[in-house]
């Protein structure tokens, strides 16, 4: 078989092949479409994986991973020791009154005692209580520490008084070999001191007080006499003093009367 006959034979086996029913270019741009979208996936897929990665390292940085930790609650205060009570306040803890403050003070306890006096006192008759004041009757000045005053009262026929003190402070005030301690339900105390002739006077008088130590800081002391400590004149002694113990110790703890 000759050349020629050889291609005839090839062409005339073929000639009745139906055409190609694709398109070689579309499917290139096909492949490379399909290759280019794998590789986004991919992309993706890595990135997915990151974030996933940093979530689950950010609570573990942060002491969250795994069950969640519970809230701390705060601990009940611990009970401590109440502090022990503190020292009566002295008189440099106080500020000082003034003339007018003092003035007015004094005017309410006379007024008080004018109608409390025959209360713990019926026997006392004629009640008249003098101004407040310090050195003299009516004597007042900015900053004084204290006040005082005569009661004047009469018991039976006999002319006698009171003298009642208020002060701010408690120093000096300490309970002699001759002074009785009487304790008060508020943890205060009343010093009772009698007192007979005192100081070279007549044996015949008798000078006795209350005095209240409070716990605020301050005092008030009622003396009772057994004659009469605002005449002038020379005494008249009477077999005892005016008032009992415990109608003293009722004024001197009465909270109407004080600084």
């Amino acid at each position: 078989m000759s050349e020629s006959e050889l291609r005839e034979g090839l062409r005339l086996a073929v000639s009745d092949e139906p055409p190609m029913s694709f398109d070689i270019d579309e499917l290139v741009t096909t492949a490379e479409r399909a290759v280019r979208r794998r590789r986004a996936l991919v992309a993706v897929g890595v990135s997915t994986a990151a974030v996933a990665v940093v979530a689950v390292t950010v609570p573990v940085v942060l002491g969250m991973g795994g069950a969640p930790e519970e809230i701390p609650v705060a601990a009940p205060p611990s009970a401590t020791a109440s502090p022990a009570p503190s020292a009566p306040p002295s008189s440099a803890e106080k500020p000082p009154l003034t003339k007018q403050q003092l003035t007015q003070r004094g005017n309410e306890m006379r007024t008080y005692l004018n109608t409390q006096l025959p209360k713990v006192a019926p026997a006392a008759k004629n009640v008249s209580t003098q101004q407040f004041g310090g050195e003299a009757v009516g004597d007042i000045s900015d900053g004084q520490n204290y006040l005082e005053t005569f009661v004047k009262f009469k018991v039976n026929t006999a002319q006698t008084a009171a003298a009642v003190q208020v002060r701010n402070d408690q120093e000096h005030e300490k309970c002699s070999a001759e002074c009785q301690e009487l304790p008060q339900q508020d943890g205060s105390k009343v010093l009772i001191s009698v007192e007979s002739g005192p100081g070279g006077n007549n044996p015949a008088m008798t000078i006795a007080s209350a005095t209240h130590l409070r716990n605020d800081g301050t005092i008030t002391r009622v003396t009772a006499y057994n004659y009469d400590p605002t005449s002038g004149s020379a005494p008249v002694y009477q077999a005892d003093v005016t008032l009992t113990v415990d109608q003293m110790v009722r004024l001197a703890t009465d909270p109407a009367l004080h600084l």
